[in-house]
């Protein structure tokens, strides 16, 4: 019972937080592409690229970002999985599992972002 009641709380969070971040990555992406292409066409020469990620508030905005389509990744693949049998099954270890993947991709995504 308690695993179904669990179940009920987190699917809706889950699909509405899949929602939000996927609205998000619409604004953050569109503007990365804006300062990345539209604004001048050496933004991505090696010199410029590295100049935009020292700047704290580009640092911020890549942070965002980074941790928006890595929750969106991975609770997209934790839903695909869940959808099969085998994920029905072992729903505890799925969710787990795609927790510490993302969890992984985030921390070390910030580590490349921070050591530039």
């Amino acid at each position: 019972m308690s695993s179904e009641s669990a179940k009920s709380v987190l699917e809706p969070v889950a699909w509405l937080l899949q929602m939000i971040t996927g609205l998000l990555m619409i604004v953050f992406v569109t503007l990365h592409f804006y300062v990345t292409h539209m604004v001048s066409h050496e933004a991505l020469h090696y010199q410029e690229v590295i100049a935009r990620l020292n700047m704290p508030e580009f640092k911020v905005m890549y942070t965002v970002l980074l941790l928006i389509v890595s929750f969106h990744a991975f609770n997209g693949l934790r839903a695909i999985a869940l959808d099969t049998n085998a994920g029905v099954r072992n729903r505890n270890a799925i969710n787990t599992l795609t927790m510490l993947m993302f969890l992984v991709a985030f921390f070390y995504g910030l580590y490349l972002l921070i050591s530039l």
